[in-house]
């Protein structure tokens, strides 16, 4: 696969755009199968990297035109700032490793659901003998996987929008789990970002399968009908495992929807029920992912730092019925909130804590309509955490479940997690009235 990659960019100039975990995988990539190669590095930040022309600083795009090739990393966005002749020249390593791959290939996509998904398809693959390797979003760059490729090799993908949006060739079973509004950071619009996410089934074949879940809100059932998937399973009517049959350390209703869409999968390359059904009871949840922390004070905290569309936060709040208090907030990235504050104004929760940039705005938006709330505008995390131990009442539970992206704030959702963590742990050892006076 590699030489028939190489084959494909050779005699080529190339510009690989952003230079983090993909982007170094395809620098190293290039300097291993094509030496001699004409390419060159862009990317906003400052770049010292010796014997590559690089092209750094707020113009960092302006060379586009000068390169036959680009290969694009996931975090840069697109917008506007490509021109038509230049996207049409851009590729990727997912886009690259999904054309010449010719192993079986499961793609799982969707606003929420991903990880826990990819993660559980593999779990269920290797506990049931296969050999499957986890890569993609979730883990290790593509291109770096070559060398455990063997022929028998099952390929698991977590694939975002953004790795999703440049593809010429979708995976051989693809899961698209759910589609909400997400990421308008990054897209001009919300269907741009549908868009993308469509891409996970557009360019199968007729030997394919296509899963998919909740996403009819955002793509219509003639799209569906004319995918060119041989197989299409439909999460909601479709699938064979009955829910009633899964033992599951998952909590929440959404989950068993990931674990029969993972189950369709596995069915998919051949694997029996009941060794799916076996494989499931022994999985257990991702980190930041209505992760239960611990119970400090009589009150039980959980950790859903993962939720940043407000459909995961509504289903979380459903999952953990006796939840009192909700931290809710982060970067504002313009998302719409009707929905997600109409179900909080009727929810069980006491208290809704928020945090900045998006607490004032969600305050306004939530006030605009009568509620019995107790509405607390938090300045961080520390005191966020803080008010949770003073305001929820004993033997109920407090919530972390943002709708809201972590970034401006922390590197990542798994930061923002760690600090709720800690600041439980921190704050758990002072009496009530220790937390009134800090």
């Amino acid at each position: 696969m590699q030489e028939e990659i190489a084959n494909h960019l050779r005699n080529k100039s190339i510009l690989v755009i952003g230079y983090s975990r993909e982007g170094q995988s395809a620098v190293n990539f290039i300097q291993k199968y094509l030496p001699g190669a004409h390419f060159a590095v862009a990317d906003q930040k400052q770049l010292n990297l010796p014997g590559i022309e690089c092209f750094c600083g707020e113009d960092y795009l302006a060379h586009c035109d000068d390169f036959d090739v680009i290969i694009k990393s996931p975090g840069v966005p697109v917008k506007d700032n490509f021109s038509a002749e230049n996207r049409a020249k851009i590729t990727s390593c997912t886009d690259l490793f999904l054309q010449f791959c010719p192993n079986t290939t499961i793609g799982v996509t969707g606003t929420k659901g991903k990880s826990t998904t990819t993660s559980l398809v593999h779990h269920i693959l290797t506990k049931c003998g296969k050999h499957a390797i986890i890569g993609g979003n979730i883990g290790r760059s593509v291109f770096d996987l070559f060398d455990e490729i063997t022929p028998d090799a099952i390929l698991v993908l977590e694939l975002s929008c953004h790795q999703l949006e440049f593809i010429h060739k979708s995976p051989n079973i693809a899961i698209l789990l759910n589609l909400y509004e997400e990421h308008l950071d990054h897209y001009n619009s919300a269907e741009e970002y549908y868009n993308a996410k469509k891409n996970i089934f557009r360019h199968q074949n007729s030997r394919d399968t296509l899963i998919f879940g909740d996403i009819f809100q955002h793509a219509t059932k003639e799209e569906i009908a004319a995918a060119p998937a041989g197989q299409k399973i439909n999460l909601a009517t479709d699938a064979q495992i009955d829910a009633s049959k899964i033992q599951t350390q998952l909590l929440g209703a959404h989950n068993l929807i990931n674990i029969r869409a993972a189950a369709a999968a596995c069915e998919a390359i051949g694997l029996q029920e009941a060794d799916i059904l076996e494989a499931v009871k022994d999985f257990r949840g991702l980190p930041h992912r209505l992760e239960f922390i611990g119970e400090f004070n009589n009150i039980k905290f959980y950790n859903d730092s993962i939720a940043t569309a407000q459909e995961a936060v509504i289903n979380a709040v459903k999952t953990i019925s006796d939840a009192d208090t909700l931290i809710l907030g982060g970067m504002d990235r313009g998302l719409n909130y009707t929905k997600l504050l109409d179900f909080l104004r009727t929810s069980q929760l006491s208290n809704i804590i928020l945090l900045p940039n998006t607490a004032e705005r969600i305050q306004r938006q939530l006030n605009e309509q009568p509620h019995d709330k107790n509405v607390i505008i938090a300045e961080n995390m520390s005191t966020a955490v803080q008010a949770a131990y003073r305001v929820t009442a004993p033997e109920h539970s407090c919530l972390l479940s943002p709708a809201a992206a972590s970034y401006g704030f922390y590197k990542n959702f798994e930061e923002r997690g760690e600090d709720f963590r800690a600041n439980v742990k921190k704050y758990a050892t002072l009496s009530a009235r220790s937390l009134n006076e800090a």
